[in-house]
């Protein structure tokens, strides 16, 4: 495989319960802010906050915007509002460690394409620091080494499912959408970077569950299909 290999990390290199997630993150959230604002009142300035970063069209990094809107909104200052979100990401996420099980079949393609000598990249929603993506990885049993860039809400500007996202880090890496391959699970987030020419392969996803507009520009398989797809396994032949 010549080409960069381009992750999505929660569903695809770890597992995810999203329920679980859904659950746990807001309370882990507002416990690390119930200094500075009343848990509901934060949980709901936060929800919208989201909404805009992820719409995000300023030249702030995510993580920048995130900060300097949570400020206004709670008013609060901008360094009160940074010094949280570090504390949540360094302190509060990693008790979430039981959503995001290990997922053998994706280390074990990352480890036979480090091998191989291929250049991968994790592709993650960058809504949150790097640190949060490193830890997610250590949980996944990865050496977060093994990845030349990853996406985070420090070094991002752009979201999912935008196709600007996928302009932006193919900027960031200096990138042709040839050059590249991108690999997720989740059709609406990941299937877009068909749209600009990088090759999609979505992992264990039902046929049915690929918008339309996208159902012939994507790959579907499972793990032993995908790495035939990258060429790391021999086509599995049947014996008549």
């Amino acid at each position: 495989m010549n080409r960069t290999v381009l992750w999505d990390l929660d569903g695809t290199l770890v597992r995810l319960h999203r329920r679980r997630l859904k659950a746990l993150m807001p309370l882990a959230a507002a416990q690390a802010f119930r200094e500075l604002a009343p848990p509901h009142r934060f949980l709901r300035v936060l929800s919208g906050v989201l909404k805009q970063v992820r719409a995000n069209d300023t030249e702030h990094t995510n993580t920048e915007f995130m900060v300097r809107l949570l400020a206004e909104r709670l008013d609060l200052a901008p360094d009160e509002v940074a010094r949280q979100l570090k504390s949540l990401a360094e302190t509060g996420f990693p008790r979430l460690r039981r959503c995001f099980p290990p997922e053998p079949a994706a280390l074990d393609t990352v480890t036979r394409l480090r091998v191989a000598g291929t250049v991968q990249v994790v592709a993650t929603n960058p809504l949150w620091p790097d640190s949060t993506v490193a830890t997610r990885l250590g949980w996944g049993g990865y050496d977060p080494s093994a990845f030349a860039y990853r996406t985070s809400g420090e070094n991002m500007r752009r979201s999912k499912p935008r196709i600007e996202f996928y302009r932006e880090l193919l900027d960031r890496l200096g990138a042709e959408p040839g050059e590249c391959v991108m690999i997720g699970n989740d059709p609406a987030n990941d299937a877009p970077a068909a749209r600009i020419g990088i090759p999609v392969f979505l992992v264990n996803v039902p046929k049915l569950s690929v918008p339309q507009e996208y159902s012939k520009l994507v790959h579907i398989g499972d793990w032993p299909r995908l790495r035939e797809w990258l060429g790391i396994e021999e086509k599995s032949c049947s014996s008549s």
